[in-house]
Protein backbone atom coordinates (compact mmCIF):
# COMPACT_ATOMS: atom_id res chain seq x y z
CA UNK A 1 0.00 0.00 0.00
CA UNK A 2 1.38 3.81 -0.41
CA UNK A 3 0.44 4.41 3.19
CA UNK A 4 -0.74 3.30 6.31
CA UNK A 5 -2.87 5.97 6.99
CA UNK A 6 -4.66 6.89 3.49
CA UNK A 7 -5.36 10.03 4.79
CA UNK A 8 -1.36 11.05 4.03
CA UNK A 9 -1.24 9.97 0.78
CA UNK A 10 -0.42 13.61 -0.59
CA UNK A 11 0.43 15.45 -4.10
CA UNK A 12 3.80 15.29 -2.15
CA UNK A 13 4.05 11.64 -1.73
CA UNK A 14 3.17 10.95 -5.16
CA UNK A 15 5.53 13.09 -6.22
CA UNK A 16 7.81 11.28 -4.28
CA UNK A 17 6.70 8.01 -5.78
CA UNK A 18 7.13 8.90 -9.32
CA UNK A 19 10.75 10.33 -8.73
CA UNK A 20 11.55 7.40 -6.86
CA UNK A 21 9.85 4.96 -9.11
CA UNK A 22 8.05 3.07 -6.92
CA UNK A 23 7.47 -0.50 -8.42
CA UNK A 24 3.83 -2.23 -8.44
CA UNK A 25 3.46 -4.84 -5.95
CA UNK A 26 1.13 -7.66 -4.83
CA UNK A 27 -0.76 -4.63 -3.19
CA UNK A 28 -0.22 -1.45 -5.13
CA UNK A 29 -0.68 -1.45 -8.66
CA UNK A 30 -0.78 2.52 -11.17
CA UNK A 31 -3.12 2.77 -14.05
CA UNK A 32 -2.93 6.25 -15.83
CA UNK A 33 -6.25 6.40 -16.78
CA UNK A 34 -9.82 6.22 -14.68
CA UNK A 35 -11.79 3.12 -15.17
CA UNK A 36 -13.46 3.51 -18.60
CA UNK A 37 -17.26 2.60 -18.91
CA UNK A 38 -17.26 0.05 -21.39
CA UNK A 39 -17.93 -3.58 -20.45
CA UNK A 40 -14.25 -4.28 -21.01
CA UNK A 41 -13.57 -1.47 -18.47
CA UNK A 42 -16.02 -2.46 -16.00
CA UNK A 43 -14.80 -6.24 -16.23
CA UNK A 44 -11.41 -5.09 -15.36
CA UNK A 45 -12.19 -3.11 -12.70
CA UNK A 46 -13.90 -5.77 -10.71
CA UNK A 47 -11.34 -7.95 -11.51
CA UNK A 48 -8.20 -5.73 -9.83
CA UNK A 49 -10.73 -5.29 -6.58
CA UNK A 50 -11.75 -9.03 -6.63
CA UNK A 51 -8.34 -9.88 -6.72
CA UNK A 52 -6.98 -7.59 -4.27
CA UNK A 53 -9.66 -8.49 -1.56
CA UNK A 54 -9.19 -12.04 -2.08
CA UNK A 55 -5.25 -11.61 -1.46
CA UNK A 56 -4.12 -9.16 1.07
CA UNK A 57 -5.71 -6.14 -0.22
CA UNK A 58 -3.96 -2.99 -1.68
CA UNK A 59 -4.14 0.36 -3.53
CA UNK A 60 -5.67 0.78 -7.01
CA UNK A 61 -3.83 4.45 -8.18
CA UNK A 62 -5.85 5.70 -11.09
CA UNK A 63 -3.59 9.08 -12.54
CA UNK A 64 -0.29 7.40 -12.24
CA UNK A 65 1.64 6.20 -15.40
CA UNK A 66 3.96 3.02 -15.01
CA UNK A 67 6.02 2.29 -17.25
CA UNK A 68 8.23 -1.21 -17.40
CA UNK A 69 6.19 -1.91 -13.75
CA UNK A 70 7.34 1.66 -12.06
CA UNK A 71 5.48 4.90 -11.42
CA UNK A 72 6.55 7.18 -14.31
CA UNK A 73 5.01 10.27 -14.07
CA UNK A 74 1.43 12.17 -12.89
CA UNK A 75 -1.34 12.00 -15.55
CA UNK A 76 -4.33 13.85 -13.30
CA UNK A 77 -7.76 12.29 -14.30
CA UNK A 78 -9.48 15.69 -16.26
CA UNK A 79 -12.45 13.03 -18.22
CA UNK A 80 -14.89 13.86 -15.15
CA UNK A 81 -15.87 15.07 -11.86
CA UNK A 82 -13.73 13.35 -8.79
CA UNK A 83 -17.56 12.83 -7.33
CA UNK A 84 -18.89 11.76 -10.29
CA UNK A 85 -16.08 9.18 -10.90
CA UNK A 86 -16.25 7.99 -7.40
CA UNK A 87 -20.09 7.30 -7.41
CA UNK A 88 -19.50 5.02 -11.11
CA UNK A 89 -16.42 3.18 -9.69
CA UNK A 90 -18.98 2.75 -6.32
CA UNK A 91 -21.73 1.38 -8.17
CA UNK A 92 -20.04 -0.42 -10.95
CA UNK A 93 -18.43 -2.84 -7.81
CA UNK A 94 -22.17 -3.39 -6.27
CA UNK A 95 -23.27 -4.19 -8.85
CA UNK A 96 -20.69 -6.40 -10.30
CA UNK A 97 -18.75 -8.38 -7.33
CA UNK A 98 -20.49 -11.14 -5.28
CA UNK A 99 -20.26 -10.85 -2.08
CA UNK A 100 -19.89 -7.06 -1.96
CA UNK A 101 -16.36 -5.97 -0.46
CA UNK A 102 -16.43 -4.17 2.51
CA UNK A 103 -14.52 -1.50 3.60
CA UNK A 104 -13.38 -0.04 0.54
CA UNK A 105 -12.15 3.91 0.80
CA UNK A 106 -11.47 6.26 -2.29
CA UNK A 107 -8.98 9.04 -1.40
CA UNK A 108 -8.71 12.42 -3.92
CA UNK A 109 -5.55 13.57 -4.02
CA UNK A 110 -6.06 17.52 -6.03
CA UNK A 111 -3.68 18.31 -8.80
CA UNK A 112 -3.15 21.16 -11.06
CA UNK A 113 -6.04 20.95 -13.66
CA UNK A 114 -7.45 17.60 -12.36
CA UNK A 115 -7.19 14.65 -9.33
CA UNK A 116 -5.25 11.05 -8.77
CA UNK A 117 -7.58 8.52 -7.13
CA UNK A 118 -6.55 6.36 -4.77
CA UNK A 119 -9.13 3.41 -4.36
CA UNK A 120 -8.16 1.34 -1.36
CA UNK A 121 -9.26 -2.46 -1.13
CA UNK A 122 -9.10 -4.38 1.70
CA UNK A 123 -8.13 -7.68 2.37
CA UNK A 124 -11.67 -9.80 2.60
CA UNK A 125 -12.90 -12.27 5.18
CA UNK A 126 -16.21 -12.37 3.29
CA UNK A 127 -15.43 -13.98 0.36
CA UNK A 128 -14.15 -15.35 -1.98
CA UNK A 129 -15.17 -12.45 -4.36
CA UNK A 130 -16.42 -13.20 -7.77
CA UNK A 131 -17.08 -11.09 -10.26
CA UNK A 132 -20.18 -12.09 -12.47
CA UNK A 133 -20.10 -12.80 -15.93
CA UNK A 134 -23.01 -13.27 -17.41
CA UNK A 135 -24.70 -16.41 -15.11
CA UNK A 136 -21.51 -17.13 -13.69
CA UNK A 137 -18.93 -16.43 -11.32
CA UNK A 138 -15.22 -15.65 -11.73
CA UNK A 139 -12.65 -16.30 -9.06
CA UNK A 140 -9.44 -14.23 -8.82
CA UNK A 141 -6.42 -13.60 -6.56
CA UNK A 142 -3.52 -10.52 -6.90
CA UNK A 143 -0.11 -13.17 -7.00
CA UNK A 144 2.50 -10.31 -6.78
CA UNK A 145 1.90 -8.02 -9.74
CA UNK A 146 -0.35 -10.62 -11.76
CA UNK A 147 -3.94 -11.57 -11.59
CA UNK A 148 -4.77 -15.43 -11.37
CA UNK A 149 -7.73 -17.60 -11.11
CA UNK A 150 -8.25 -19.08 -8.15
CA UNK A 151 -7.13 -23.21 -7.93
CA UNK A 152 -9.97 -25.42 -6.64
CA UNK A 153 -7.35 -25.67 -3.60
CA UNK A 154 -7.24 -22.15 -3.30
CA UNK A 155 -10.94 -21.55 -3.70
CA UNK A 156 -11.71 -24.05 -0.64
CA UNK A 157 -9.08 -22.47 0.86
CA UNK A 158 -10.70 -19.25 0.66
CA UNK A 159 -14.58 -20.64 1.13
CA UNK A 160 -12.94 -21.91 4.79
CA UNK A 161 -11.09 -18.79 5.86
CA UNK A 162 -13.20 -16.77 7.13
CA UNK A 163 -14.30 -19.55 9.31
CA UNK A 164 -11.42 -20.74 10.47
CA UNK A 165 -10.05 -17.45 11.71
CA UNK A 166 -13.77 -16.80 13.70
CA UNK A 167 -12.76 -19.94 15.95
CA UNK A 168 -9.47 -18.65 16.37
CA UNK A 169 -10.79 -15.51 17.54
CA UNK A 170 -13.39 -17.79 19.71
CA UNK A 171 -10.51 -19.25 20.87
CA UNK A 172 -8.29 -16.65 21.58
CA UNK A 173 -11.13 -15.34 24.40
CA UNK A 174 -11.63 -18.34 25.65
CA UNK A 175 -8.17 -18.67 26.70
CA UNK A 176 -7.65 -15.00 28.17
CA UNK A 177 -11.03 -15.24 29.86
CA UNK A 178 -9.80 -18.56 31.86
CA UNK A 179 -6.54 -16.48 32.42
CA UNK A 180 -8.43 -13.58 34.30
CA UNK A 181 -10.51 -16.73 36.00
CA UNK A 182 -7.47 -17.62 37.53
CA UNK A 183 -6.37 -14.42 37.92
CA UNK A 184 -2.81 -14.62 36.34
CA UNK A 185 -3.61 -11.06 34.55
CA UNK A 186 -0.76 -9.39 33.04
CA UNK A 187 -0.88 -6.84 35.84
CA UNK A 188 -1.94 -8.49 39.53
CA UNK A 189 -5.86 -6.58 39.67
CA UNK A 190 -7.41 -5.72 43.55
CA UNK A 191 -9.72 -8.50 44.60
CA UNK A 192 -13.17 -8.68 43.33
CA UNK A 193 -15.10 -8.92 40.38
CA UNK A 194 -13.25 -8.08 37.03
CA UNK A 195 -14.88 -5.96 33.86
CA UNK A 196 -12.79 -7.80 31.03
CA UNK A 197 -13.28 -6.24 27.70
CA UNK A 198 -11.80 -8.41 24.79
CA UNK A 199 -11.21 -6.91 21.12
CA UNK A 200 -9.77 -10.03 18.17
CA UNK A 201 -9.19 -7.84 14.80
CA UNK A 202 -9.25 -11.32 12.20
CA UNK A 203 -6.90 -9.22 9.65
CA UNK A 204 -4.42 -9.77 13.04
CA UNK A 205 -5.13 -13.22 13.44
CA UNK A 206 -4.21 -13.78 9.53
CA UNK A 207 -0.85 -12.19 9.74
CA UNK A 208 -2.05 -9.34 7.87
CA UNK A 209 -2.26 -6.52 9.94
CA UNK A 210 -1.09 -5.39 13.47
CA UNK A 211 -0.77 -2.37 15.65
CA UNK A 212 2.82 -1.02 15.96
CA UNK A 213 3.80 -1.37 19.31
CA UNK A 214 6.81 -0.14 19.75
CA UNK A 215 5.50 3.41 18.06
CA UNK A 216 2.64 2.47 20.79
CA UNK A 217 5.06 2.36 23.61
CA UNK A 218 5.42 5.96 23.09
CA UNK A 219 3.49 8.97 23.70
CA UNK A 220 0.19 7.62 22.34
CA UNK A 221 -0.10 4.79 24.70
CA UNK A 222 -1.22 7.85 27.18
CA UNK A 223 -4.90 7.49 24.93
CA UNK A 224 -5.26 3.73 26.84
CA UNK A 225 -5.04 5.35 30.42
CA UNK A 226 -8.67 6.03 32.22
CA UNK A 227 -9.12 9.40 33.60
CA UNK A 228 -9.04 7.77 36.85
CA UNK A 229 -5.82 6.12 37.18
CA UNK A 230 -3.86 9.60 37.75
CA UNK A 231 -1.50 8.77 35.19
CA UNK A 232 0.23 5.48 33.65
CA UNK A 233 3.18 3.55 32.95
CA UNK A 234 3.96 0.80 30.33
CA UNK A 235 5.88 -1.86 30.00
CA UNK A 236 6.78 -4.75 26.88
CA UNK A 237 6.12 -8.06 28.20
CA UNK A 238 5.98 -11.43 25.79
CA UNK A 239 2.51 -10.57 23.84
CA UNK A 240 3.44 -7.49 23.19
CA UNK A 241 2.74 -3.77 25.28
CA UNK A 242 0.73 -3.43 28.99
CA UNK A 243 -0.45 -0.14 29.84
CA UNK A 244 -1.16 0.45 33.48
CA UNK A 245 -1.68 3.02 36.26
CA UNK A 246 1.92 2.72 37.49
CA UNK A 247 3.61 1.55 40.22
CA UNK A 248 2.79 -1.76 42.27
CA UNK A 249 0.83 -1.58 44.81
CA UNK A 250 0.55 -4.52 47.02
CA UNK A 251 -3.34 -4.86 46.69
CA UNK A 252 -2.72 -4.68 43.05
CA UNK A 253 -3.64 -2.47 40.21
CA UNK A 254 -7.52 -0.84 39.55
CA UNK A 255 -7.12 -1.64 35.93
CA UNK A 256 -4.66 -2.43 32.87
CA UNK A 257 -4.30 -2.70 28.87
CA UNK A 258 -2.75 -5.45 27.04
CA UNK A 259 -2.36 -4.71 23.52
CA UNK A 260 -1.07 -8.14 21.45
CA UNK A 261 1.47 -8.62 18.73
CA UNK A 262 -1.63 -9.70 16.46
CA UNK A 263 -3.34 -6.53 17.03
CA UNK A 264 -5.81 -7.93 19.86
CA UNK A 265 -6.52 -5.84 23.22
CA UNK A 266 -7.50 -6.75 26.30
CA UNK A 267 -8.81 -4.61 29.06
CA UNK A 268 -9.67 -5.15 32.35
CA UNK A 269 -10.51 -3.18 35.60
CA UNK A 270 -12.03 -3.47 38.88
CA UNK A 271 -15.53 -3.80 38.39
CA UNK A 272 -17.34 -3.97 42.12
CA UNK A 273 -16.87 -3.13 46.23
CA UNK A 274 -18.65 -2.45 48.93
CA UNK A 275 -21.87 -0.62 49.91
CA UNK A 276 -23.15 0.28 53.41
CA UNK A 277 -26.43 2.27 53.29
CA UNK A 278 -26.02 2.64 57.01
CA UNK A 279 -23.92 1.97 59.94
CA UNK A 280 -26.37 -0.31 61.54
CA UNK A 281 -26.55 -2.52 58.40
CA UNK A 282 -24.47 -4.84 56.96
CA UNK A 283 -22.15 -4.44 54.41
CA UNK A 284 -23.17 -5.73 50.40
CA UNK A 285 -20.73 -6.62 47.88
CA UNK A 286 -21.98 -4.41 44.63
CA UNK A 287 -21.23 -3.96 40.79
CA UNK A 288 -21.81 -0.17 39.76
CA UNK A 289 -23.99 -0.69 37.25
CA UNK A 290 -23.26 2.91 35.69
CA UNK A 291 -19.99 2.39 36.13
CA UNK A 292 -20.40 -0.84 34.47
CA UNK A 293 -22.00 0.77 31.55
CA UNK A 294 -19.60 3.73 30.84
CA UNK A 295 -16.49 1.35 31.14
CA UNK A 296 -17.09 -1.27 28.78
CA UNK A 297 -18.41 2.23 26.30
CA UNK A 298 -15.44 4.33 26.88
CA UNK A 299 -12.93 1.21 26.61
CA UNK A 300 -14.86 0.53 23.99
CA UNK A 301 -14.44 3.54 21.86
CA UNK A 302 -10.63 4.02 22.74
CA UNK A 303 -10.12 0.82 20.93
CA UNK A 304 -11.55 0.83 18.16
CA UNK A 305 -10.28 4.39 17.68
CA UNK A 306 -6.94 3.25 18.09
CA UNK A 307 -7.58 0.40 15.71
CA UNK A 308 -8.81 2.63 13.14
CA UNK A 309 -5.78 4.88 13.60
CA UNK A 310 -3.31 2.29 13.26
CA UNK A 311 -4.95 1.49 10.19
CA UNK A 312 -6.71 -2.36 10.79
CA UNK A 313 -9.50 -3.02 8.36
CA UNK A 314 -12.06 -6.04 8.16
CA UNK A 315 -13.97 -7.77 10.55
CA UNK A 316 -13.31 -8.26 14.40
CA UNK A 317 -14.81 -10.13 17.15
CA UNK A 318 -15.58 -8.59 20.84
CA UNK A 319 -16.33 -9.70 24.02
CA UNK A 320 -17.66 -8.19 27.16
CA UNK A 321 -17.13 -9.99 30.69
CA UNK A 322 -17.94 -9.38 34.25
CA UNK A 323 -16.28 -12.30 35.84
CA UNK A 324 -15.73 -13.27 39.57
CA UNK A 325 -19.23 -12.05 40.65
CA UNK A 326 -20.24 -14.52 43.14
CA UNK A 327 -21.81 -13.26 46.14
CA UNK A 328 -22.18 -9.41 43.95
CA UNK A 329 -25.13 -8.01 43.26
CA UNK A 330 -25.71 -5.58 40.41
CA UNK A 331 -26.96 -2.19 41.80
CA UNK A 332 -29.95 -1.14 39.92
CA UNK A 333 -29.59 2.58 40.76
CA UNK A 334 -27.48 4.52 39.16
CA UNK A 335 -25.18 5.13 42.59
CA UNK A 336 -26.49 4.92 45.33
CA UNK A 337 -28.31 1.06 45.64
CA UNK A 338 -31.44 2.18 47.30
CA UNK A 339 -33.77 0.89 44.98
CA UNK A 340 -32.74 -3.08 45.18
CA UNK A 341 -30.29 -5.20 43.78
CA UNK A 342 -30.22 -8.22 41.46
CA UNK A 343 -27.82 -10.94 41.45
CA UNK A 344 -25.94 -13.11 38.59
CA UNK A 345 -26.89 -16.24 37.69
CA UNK A 346 -23.57 -17.48 37.87
CA UNK A 347 -20.06 -16.91 39.11
CA UNK A 348 -18.60 -15.66 35.68
CA UNK A 349 -20.55 -13.84 33.20
CA UNK A 350 -19.27 -14.13 29.82
CA UNK A 351 -21.53 -12.63 26.81
CA UNK A 352 -21.36 -14.37 23.32
CA UNK A 353 -19.10 -12.53 21.19
CA UNK A 354 -20.10 -9.84 18.90
CA UNK A 355 -18.61 -10.41 15.25
CA UNK A 356 -18.17 -6.50 13.80
CA UNK A 357 -17.98 -6.91 10.39
CA UNK A 358 -16.33 -4.16 9.29
CA UNK A 359 -13.80 -2.02 11.94
CA UNK A 360 -13.72 0.88 8.94
CA UNK A 361 -17.69 1.92 9.27
CA UNK A 362 -18.09 -0.08 12.78
CA UNK A 363 -20.18 2.15 15.44
CA UNK A 364 -19.52 1.44 18.96
CA UNK A 365 -23.20 1.68 20.10
CA UNK A 366 -23.88 -1.13 17.60
CA UNK A 367 -22.06 -3.85 19.34
CA UNK A 368 -21.65 -2.22 23.14
CA UNK A 369 -25.36 -1.89 23.56
CA UNK A 370 -26.21 -6.45 22.14
CA UNK A 371 -23.26 -7.28 24.99
CA UNK A 372 -24.52 -5.14 28.16
CA UNK A 373 -27.59 -6.04 27.37
CA UNK A 374 -26.70 -9.77 27.33
CA UNK A 375 -24.28 -8.73 30.69
CA UNK A 376 -27.23 -7.11 32.89
CA UNK A 377 -29.90 -10.22 31.69
CA UNK A 378 -27.00 -12.23 33.48
CA UNK A 379 -27.94 -10.41 36.67
CA UNK A 380 -31.70 -11.20 35.86
CA UNK A 381 -32.81 -7.95 34.48
CA UNK A 382 -34.40 -7.21 30.79
CA UNK A 383 -31.59 -5.18 29.58
CA UNK A 384 -29.16 -2.70 30.09
CA UNK A 385 -30.67 0.77 31.64
CA UNK A 386 -28.12 2.77 30.62
CA UNK A 387 -29.71 2.62 26.63
CA UNK A 388 -33.07 4.20 25.59
CA UNK A 389 -35.38 1.42 25.14
CA UNK A 390 -37.37 3.25 22.22
CA UNK A 391 -34.26 4.95 19.95
CA UNK A 392 -32.08 2.18 21.24
CA UNK A 393 -29.77 5.67 21.79
CA UNK A 394 -27.28 5.60 24.85
CA UNK A 395 -28.65 7.67 27.36
CA UNK A 396 -27.04 7.31 30.85
CA UNK A 397 -28.55 7.41 34.15
CA UNK A 398 -28.22 11.03 35.96
CA UNK A 399 -25.88 9.78 39.12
Amino acid sequence: MLATDLASVTVELLQAICKEKWPESATIEFKKEAPGQSDRDKHELLKDVAALANADGGDLVFGVEEVDGVASSLVPITTEPADALERRIGQVLEAGLEPRVLGLRVHRVELAGGYVLVLRVPASYQGPHGVKVNTSRRFVMRNGTTTSDLTFDQLRMAFDRTASLAEQARAFVARRTETLIARRSPKPLIAGPIRALHFVPIAGLAGRQRIDLQALHGNPFTRLLEADWGGGSRVFNLDGLVVYPGGNPDDGQYGYVQAFRNGSVEAASLGGGTFQQHPTMPEKLIVWSLDMTKWFRERSATILALAKDSGLSGPAVVSFSMLHVENYELTVDAFFPRRGYSGPDRAHLVAPEVWIESLESANVDDFVRPLLDTLWQGFGLERCLDYDAASGNYKPRAR
